[in-house]
């Protein structure tokens, strides 16, 4: 007997939004019953914005804000932020980049001022540097152990072409020693002008935190920087059905199948969503149970479809073996087809639009997880207003609007192939 789906409340959330003299966005969400308060402060440079000679650039600059500044050494940072039993993490991704900050309602105002001494005159001292450009390619060298990583890494290179989205934020192992102390001044500089952050904050009393938000992040002045151009809009390179097989030392076989999507803020983004979850969300999902359980033809299966603020693929990933491969990719290719000539029943869909409107509301039950989801959809220009309209959103999608969908973007596929050596394509 299936269950029938049932409703999910997610109340309506009020953010304060405040754009400063010197152009820092500012967002606040009180929460006086939780004294943790999280803070992410985002700037719109990114890995997309680095040449590709110094793919890496913008998350070795972030990793690096922390190790020492003109005031402080990298051990006095840590220990002011550990004493207050703070959270703290700095990276890159492909669109903006976050430096997030979790500590206590009592300790915020310290703690603000440290962070923002690390983002104001950090030193990026070159054997710092160095021991970060090893850290970085031991990071390199371990994710690429991972077959699925490397597989889903030709699917880039090969789907995005010549475009930053083509190689991980983390960046790659030919580019690392490349990247020097003037470029990392240089993008800090840039990145951390007033006008290109957003501070986005969860936690505590609004007479306490707005407050000192304003004052730290107000008087901060405007910087004669660089301008760093803007990548250009991305298109796929793969404009007809494609195979890459890559050979590796391994037993299994790992397939990455790709579709054309849409960005985040384009209509077919929320359709695309539920496809997704149709696909290969959950156990109880098509692929799962047609190729996993029915057939057992792999050993894993699933699909992802993560947005971005440019053009985002819809990914079907596979773990199998050697001889199951045609198989589970055909298997796969038909339940995509089906997407295109069937409309999905009324009874699959509000079980997958229920299962998705949960994951949205767990990912939103904490004060960083809010702070995350707020600073996102305000960074892609959808404004932060759009965690309220998420599950609304998820709730009009209709089959007709998926099927349509399948329908205009699924025109090709490229599918990448990590297999072991002596594979036939």
């Amino acid at each position: 007997m299936v269950s029938k789906p049932h409703s999910i409340h997610i109340p309506k959330r009020s953010v304060i939004r405040e754009t400063l003299a010197n152009g820092t966005t500012l967002l606040y969400a009180p929460n006086p019953e939780n004294q943790i308060v999280a803070i992410r402060i985002g700037t719109h440079l990114a890995s997309q914005h680095e040449p590709a000679d110094k793919a890496g650039m913008a998350n070795l600059c972030m990793r690096l804000l922390a190790a020492g500044t003109d005031h402080s050494t990298e051990e006095e940072i840590s220990d002011r932020l550990e004493q207050n039993g703070a959270h703290y993490k700095a990276e890159a991704g492909k669109d903006w980049s976050p430096i997030d900050l979790l500590t206590t309602a009592e300790a915020v105002e310290q703690d603000l001022e440290t962070i923002l001494e690390t983002i104001d005159c950090p030193t990026f001292a070159p054997d710092k540097i160095e021991r970060e450009q090893d850290v970085v390619h031991m990071n390199i060298l371990e994710q690429e152990d991972s077959h699925l990583t490397l597989t889903l890494r030709l699917f880039r290179q090969h789907y995005f072409g010549s475009h930053p989205y083509a190689w991980p934020s983390i960046g790659r192992l030919e580019t690392i020693d490349q990247i020097e102390r003037e470029d990392l001044v240089r993008f800090a500089h840039a990145a951390f002008d007033p006008s290109q952050l957003l501070v986005t904050v969860v936690g505590g009393t609004e007479d306490r935190v707005l407050p000192l938000l304003q004052k730290y992040f107000g008087q901060r002045t405007p910087r004669d920087a660089e301008p760093i151009l803007s990548p250009p809009p991305v298109c796929s390179a793969i404009t007809t059905d494609t195979e890459i097989l890559e050979q590796r030392e391994t037993e299994a076989e790992y397939i990455v199948l790709g579709y054309p999507g849409a960005s985040i803020g384009q209509p077919e983004a929320m359709p695309l969503r539920i496809i997704s979850a149709i696909l290969g969300g959950s156990m109880d999902s098509r692929l799962f149970r047609e190729i996993r359980d029915n057939r057992g033809l792999c050993y894993q299966i699933g699909s992802s479809y993560a947005p971005a603020h440019d053009h985002s693929p819809l990914l079907i990933y596979i773990v199998t073996s050697p001889q199951n491969r045609h198989e589970a990719v055909a298997c796969a290719q038909a339940e995509v087809r089906r997407l295109q000539e069937e409309l999905v029943g009324n009874e699959e869909l509000d079980r997958v639009k229920t299962y998705v409107n949960g994951t949205f509301v767990m990912a939103m039950e904490t004060n960083m997880g809010q702070a995350s989801h707020y600073a996102a959809y305000e960074m892609a220009g959808l404004g932060w207003q759009f965690t309220n309209q998420f599950p609304e959103a998820i709730q009009a999608v209709t089959p007709e609007q998926i099927r349509e969908t399948a329908q205009r973007l699924f025109t090709h596929r490229l599918l990448t192939i990590t297999a072991p050596p002596d594979t036939d394509d």
